[in-house]
């Protein structure tokens, strides 16, 4: 087997490049939404507080954990992932969002975050079969099934 054009996970380097490139995107998306989670945690307001910052947390965390996977999964493909947030403003198409107070406002920001990603997700996901990376795919379907689960909730909590 020649390994002068594989990466740690036994892939075709140039395949990958492809892959790690959506996974650096999608890295400075989710920090961008991830730094979002925590100011929405911190600045709810009004009688949906007790709900939606516990929502918030458990989102972030769970976001971190993600965040952590794929840079993890861009070091095994051969790259190197960004870890400037100044870098991540120039990639994420997600924008920053402060001092959002209102409920209604913050969980629509949230939903549409949400949707954004399943697309990207979707992306990788066809992108990694192109490339036969089953771990990439993997990393997207768990995010695709989770994101899902997490608009379908927020969209019936926001009709109260």
């Amino acid at each position: 087997m020649d390994t002068n054009n594989k990466n740690r996970a036994g892939l075709d380097l140039a395949a990958t490049n492809q892959v790690i490139t959506k996974l650096s995107e999608l890295l400075a998306n989710y920090q961008v939404f991830y730094a979002n989670l925590r100011g929405l945690h911190w600045n709810i307001r009004g009688d949906k507080f007790y709900d939606l910052h516990g929502i918030y947390e458990e989102y972030y965390n769970e976001i971190a954990e993600k965040i952590d996977e794929m840079a993890e999964r861009i070091v095994i493909l051969g790259g190197t992932p960004e870890n400037k947030f100044s870098e991540y403003l120039k990639i994420a198409e997600v924008k920053e969002i402060s001092h959002v107070f209102d409920w209604k406002t913050g969980v629509m920001n949230v939903i549409e975050t949400l949707q954004f990603l399943v697309n990207k997700l979707r992306e990788l996901h066809a992108t990694g079969i192109k490339a036969g990376d089953h771990g990439t795919v993997s990393l997207a379907n768990h995010g695709i099934k989770s994101f899902e689960k997490k608009i379908w909730m927020l969209s019936v909590y926001s009709q109260e």
